[in-house]
């Protein structure tokens, strides 16, 4: 075991705000249990210290609030010329802005905690299928893609695709990657939206965007089956749901059992929500009805001054 420090990013504050260190460590503890991890700051530097092998360095270097690693000698750190081994280029998922989308830090701890509650290594979970059934412009997606993850993603509005194309079109252009990008539809009437698909390839993954209503991600998809959903749902204060209130539970009670069709048995369901609308318990029973289980993982951090933003892991009974 060697004692090593993990220097706390910057963006993780962007993330998750003053609750920073207390997300960091439940995403940690998800993924490494209760080994200790005591905080220590070097001028405006932040760190978490800890015992680790080699052998999870990868996973280290994959936690969503972690810059890079340095080992602990005496009084001196020594920075570790390692980094997380993601495939794609970083602007993938960090580069294209646009209103409404998911903190790309967050979308990272939701994959890490999901694979976790699976079982599976962060660092060595290919052949993992993802789906995201409201992925907007799809960073949730692309860090799929970077993780070696396939991934399928619904989006009900109907302009996504194109900006979604746009997007892959402008980085694989600039960083020279090789890919494959086409578009269809699965009902073949190209003339209707709902239906109409995209599809991206790179690096021996791929991901695929179908235009639709999150509610009939069964018809959608047909027979595919997931390991990991991954969404981050609408928060009911900017965003109205298709049903214009901006209480998403109606919505949510009615994605429950069609959701669970689209996941194998061994399989989880890791859902980021405004805990003020809806409340946790509401989410869980919304769920419990339909038969999922609620694990005890809580990520909850203030993200503005009318949403607590909070994290809920499912898994199916």
């Amino acid at each position: 075991m060697n004692k090593l420090a993990l220097l706390i990013s910057p963006q993780a504050r962007s993330a998750y705000f003053a609750d920073y260190l207390s997300v960091a460590r439940s995403e940690f503890q998800q993924l490494f249990g209760d080994r200790e991890l005591v905080y220590r700051d070097v001028g405006p530097l932040e760190f978490f210290e800890l015992e680790a092998e080699e052998s999870e360095h990868q996973a280290l270097l994959r936690l969503s609030f972690v810059q890079g690693l340095f080992r602990i000698d005496g009084d001196r750190l020594q920075p570790l010329a390692q980094q997380a081994d993601f495939q794609l280029h970083p602007d993938f998922v960090f580069g294209s802005k646009f209103k409404g989308k998911t903190n790309e830090h967050l979308t990272q701890m939701l994959i890490n905690v999901g694979l976790a509650e699976l079982g599976i290594d962060p660092a060595t979970s290919s052949g993992v299928k993802l789906l995201d059934p409201m992925c907007g412009r799809a960073t949730t997606l692309l860090w799929a893609m970077r993780y070696g993850l396939n991934s399928k993603g619904l989006e009900q509005d109907a302009k996504a695709l194109d900006d979604i194309q746009r997007n892959l079109k402008k980085w694989t252009k600039l960083h020279r990657q090789k890919h494959k990008l086409s578009q269809g539809s699965i009902t073949g009437q190209k003339r209707k939206s709902a239906g109409k698909f995209l599809d991206f390839s790179a690096e021996q993954t791929s991901l695929r965007v179908i235009s639709g209503d999150a509610r009939d991600a069964d018809q959608l998809l047909k027979k595919d089956k997931f390991d990991l959903l991954v969404c981050d749902l609408p928060y009911g204060v900017q965003h109205f749901t298709t049903d214009k209130t901006r209480n998403p539970l109606d919505v949510i009670r009615q994605c429950a059992p069609v959701w669970r069709h689209c996941l194998k048995q061994q399989s989880a369901l890791v859902l980021a929500f405004n805990s003020n609308n809806p409340k946790r318990a509401a989410m869980i029973e919304a769920f419990e009805g339909q038969g999922y289980r609620a694990t005890d993982f809580s990520a909850a951090h203030r993200m503005s001054e009318s949403i607590v933003r909070d994290v809920l892991i499912l898994r199916p009974a």
